[in-house]
């Protein structure tokens, strides 16, 4: 067994991680110091690589220096590690890796972008390729990445019609309909009778029934038909408890940046191919 090579591997994939000596060490169940002695030229209980691997979220095998990286190892090795994080850590753990992924498919300009997200001021990132799009915000207010490889259709054709977009926005622009979709984002996930809105809303009922129906119908919120002793009775609920934050942000963004812009546009074509917006309209 080479002890120093498995020592440096153990360094290189605890820093890797974002793990302390003594995080590691408590996770398998060892102290820091055997961890230090690891990672200096000693070597764990053969009984340990399993968990140490499973823990780095790497093979046994590459403890050793011994992988290649290949799309097969890494499909395997990336879901590994991100289970083995506490459930707390990993959505940032996803959102740390994808800025690198990002850092890395952006070599030439790559001293422009920093290494953490977790910086004072923090950024957002842009980049428009003829393969696609890419945003991301580093802001400690509300760090994200996100990405939208382009079909071979083109963006436009997974779009709704303009005339599906128009209905939408001419709902949100209603007074009190923002409030009333915030306010059913507001409350656990589960269905109310419109009365139950009103009194929490404190505007008009026929007002607040006339957008619950049109949300019923742009799919926003479910409506269901209860019959009670009493007769027969709407209930509403949230159709996609997902769909509100990113769509306010995605929407923010397109009027108002906040702190430093990093902004690629190499692209040869349009964004949005015409034809398939004229066919749609």
């Amino acid at each position: 067994m080479n002890h120093l090579m498995i020592g440096e591997q153990i360094q290189k994939f605890r820093k890797a991680a974002g793990l302390t000596q003594k995080e590691l060490g408590e996770a398998l169940g060892v102290s820091s110091s055997a961890v230090s002695q690891w990672e200096t030229g000693g070597t764990p209980d053969i009984s340990l690589l399993p968990a140490l691997a499973d823990r780095l979220g790497v093979s046994i095998d590459a403890l050793f220096g011994r992988e290649e990286i290949t799309r097969e190892n890494m499909d395997e090795a990336l879901p590994r590690y991100l289970t083995s994080l506490p459930e707390s850590k990993r959505l940032d753990e996803i959102c740390r890796l994808m800025w690198k992924v990002m850092k890395a498919f952006c070599m030439n300009f790559q001293d422009q972008l920093t290494e953490s997200i977790d910086i004072s001021g923090g950024f957002q990132f842009r980049l428009v390729s003829d393969r696609g799009t890419m945003a991301g915000s580093a802001l400690e207010k509300m760090p994200f990445v996100w990405i939208f490889p382009e079909p071979e259709q083109g963006y436009a054709a997974a779009f709704s019609s303009n005339d599906e977009y128009r209905r939408l926005f001419k709902t949100l622009s209603d007074p009190h309909a923002l409030e009333l979709l915030q306010l059913l984002y507001q409350r656990p996930p589960r269905h109310c009778t419109a009365d139950v809105i009103v009194k929490r809303l404190g505007i008009d009922g026929g007002e607040t029934r006339a957008l619950l129906s049109e949300f019923a119908q742009l799919e926003l919120v479910q409506e269901l038909e209860l019959e009670t002793e009493n007769g027969d009775i709407k209930v509403y609920n949230i159709n996609d408890c997902g769909g509100l934050v990113p769509f306010l942000y995605a929407s923010q963004m397109m009027f108002h940046s906040q702190g430093s812009v990093v902004f690629r546009f190499d692209r040869k074509k349009p964004l949005l191919n015409q034809a398939d917006t004229v066919d749609k309209d």
